[in-house]
């Protein structure tokens, strides 16, 4: 009983520590992630970050890790929650409601979506990172196969890039203030133009 008490334990710090890298990349970039502000955002007496993971790379891999896993939960709870929505309504409205959800994400998961972006572009750059944005961006793009295997039966890999970039733009544009936050028409014409 102690053990798996101090196992669970060690687990609810370690994700603490890898909620609160996600939270530090979206606020406030790669370059404000190091091991005395993550064991402050987490709450955390200074040295548990290091004590997990003694390197930087290890800690935004991890981190990493643990971001797709929460995309791939995101995902899971939309095929569900359209799929309530088809055996209580019909199609329409399983499709409506994951294109209200699409729209709700960009506000209630802004943190992830700028922590993906963060670390996509990091693994672009640094060496130690190679093969985390390859891995976040499966992550991201399984709601948008599933999106269009759903409407259109389509799910051609050229298709699903186009149409991730395409929304990725949209998202990007708002959560950076560049733009007005993405409507229902905005997703509904990248969907049909390229269905």
């Amino acid at each position: 009983m102690g053990t798996e008490k101090q196992d669970r334990s060690k687990q609810d710090r370690q994700i603490a520590i890898l909620d609160a890298t996600i939270s530090l990349l979206a606020r406030a970039g790669l370059d404000g992630v190091t091991h005395r502000a993550v064991d402050a955002q987490a709450g955390l007496p200074q040295g548990s970050t290091s004590y997990y993971f003694a390197k930087k790379s290890a800690l935004l891999t991890a981190a990493a890790e643990h971001l797709a896993t929460l995309l791939g939960k995101d995902c899971d709870a939309l095929q569900l929650g359209f799929a309530d929505h088809v055996a209580r309504a019909g199609m329409d409205a399983g499709i409506a409601f994951v294109g209200e959800e699409v729209i709700s994400y960009v506000d209630t998961a802004q943190e992830l979506y700028l922590a993906r972006m963060e670390l996509t572009l990091a693994s672009a750059r640094r060496e130690d990172l190679a093969g985390v944005g390859d891995a976040l961006t499966r992550a991201a793009r399984r709601p948008i196969e599933f999106f269009l295997d759903l409407i259109s039966q389509e799910t051609a890999p050229e298709k699903i890039d186009a149409c991730a970039g395409l929304v990725d733009g949209i998202m990007l544009m708002y959560v950076t203030g560049q733009g007005p936050k993405p409507t229902q028409d905005q997703l509904r014409a990248v969907f049909q133009a390229l269905t």
